[in-house]
């Protein structure tokens, strides 16, 4: 896909006004598009280096990270702030690293950097009229190349979009408000006992679980056992699965939890024949769910649709008029109806639920 392309789609996320904890989700696959890496982070910290939040595709297990923030976030060995600080001083904020022969003899490379395969990495530092708003980390393993002069400008390139996307406020609990919330595809199994103690949970399934039961993600929450509030929700849902195997209640052992991550839909089952039995096990499906309307960008951004097409069917999603659409982009009512009349033969529907529909779904084949 073009690099153009795929920064239209990045300047898109970023001006949908969704908080940027709602927004990051989306936004780090697509910025791994522009720049190729294995995974990517962004933590939300100001100018003088204090970690409010972060969101990783890959996150340190809860007890790593509580040693992250106690040995390492203000430590003389990889200390956080006074790296995040030597590098907002960079003159655009974009810095890339390797590490060297002395830095993998270190306990932050062995116990941090290598559990998150970032050998090489590329920073971006993003900023609001000179004020840090946070930082952008991509990683790539060691049998990869170093971040070079052309990943390194990609990234400058749409630091600015960056910014604007999560400098929107701080996120309200997921579904306060009137979005319209859809499966994704990041689910993951976590495996308990009738009691709720978790017995087996890959690395996706427990960074789905600490996301699912907190909002804020930094030295102070740690310090509030995150691991108390995941081990009390799977006690609740295992207690309910127990609930309708005897009888006792017919609402499906279902829990849906709204944090400033977004939406998260737990599941339980049974995964023994015998669920009376002592030892019998219980099969927690943990699913997060997305604003529509992020799901809808990201498919529209790989149909061959005109810029002008792309904007237009974005404000039909949002639920503009055409005579807001016309407001919106300066032009007439007649311009946006031919527009919009073009779109739909393109999309071979008649009318804006069907577009709407057909973009979503991502699996259209387009009209000449």
């Amino acid at each position: 896909m073009k690099q153009s392309s795929v920064r239209a789609r990045i300047r898109q996320l970023c001006c949908l006004g969704l908080p940027g904890e709602l927004l990051i989700a989306s936004l780090l696959p697509t910025l791994r598009e522009l720049v190729p890496s294995d995974s990517a982070a962004f933590f939300w910290v100001d100018s003088r280096g204090e970690m409010k939040n972060l969101y990783a595709e890959r996150l340190l297990p809860p007890e790593v990270m509580s040693l992250y923030f106690e040995r390492y976030y203000d430590g003389n060995e990889g200390s956080f702030r006074k790296s995040f600080i030597a590098r907002a001083q960079a003159p655009d904020g974009v810095v890339a690293t390797s590490a060297d022969g002395e830095l993998r003899k270190s306990g932050y490379y062995h116990e941090i950097l290598r559990r998150l395969e970032a050998h090489h990495v590329l920073y971006g530092v993003v900023r609001e009229q000179g004020s840090a708003l946070g930082q952008l980390s991509l990683y790539r393993p060691p049998d990869a190349p170093a971040f070079g002069p052309r990943e390194r400008n990609d990234l400058a390139s749409v630091i600015r979009y960056i910014a604007h996307g999560v400098a929107v406020g701080d996120a309200p609990v997921a579904g306060a408000g009137e979005l319209a919330f859809q499966d994704s595809e990041d689910e993951a199994m976590l495996v308990t006992d009738r009691e709720g103690r978790l017995r087996h949970g890959s690395e996706k399934g427990r960074r789905l679980l600490l996301l699912a039961t907190t909002s804020a993600i930094n030295r102070a929450s740690f310090k509030a056992a995150v691991n108390d509030r995941a081990a009390q929700l799977l006690r609740s849902l295992c207690a309910k699965l127990e609930a309708v195997t005897r009888g006792e209640d017919p609402t499906p052992p279902v829990v849906t939890l709204d944090t400033g991550w977004g939406r998260h839909v737990l599941r339980a089952y049974w995964l023994d024949d015998d669920p009376g039995a002592p030892d019998a096990l219980v099969g927690v499906r943990i699913q997060r769910q997305e604003p529509m309307i992020l799901r809808f960008v990201q498919a529209m951004g790989r149909l061959p649709l005109s810029p002008q097409q792309r904007k237009i069917a974005l404000m039909i999603a949002q639920g503009r008029s055409n005579q807001e659409i016309a407001e919106g982009l300066g032009v007439s009512g007649n311009t946006v109806a031919y527009h919009v009349k073009q779109l739909f033969l393109k999309l071979d529907v008649h009318d804006r639920a069907g577009a709407i529909e057909r973009i979503a779904s991502g699996e259209l084949e387009l009209r000449a």
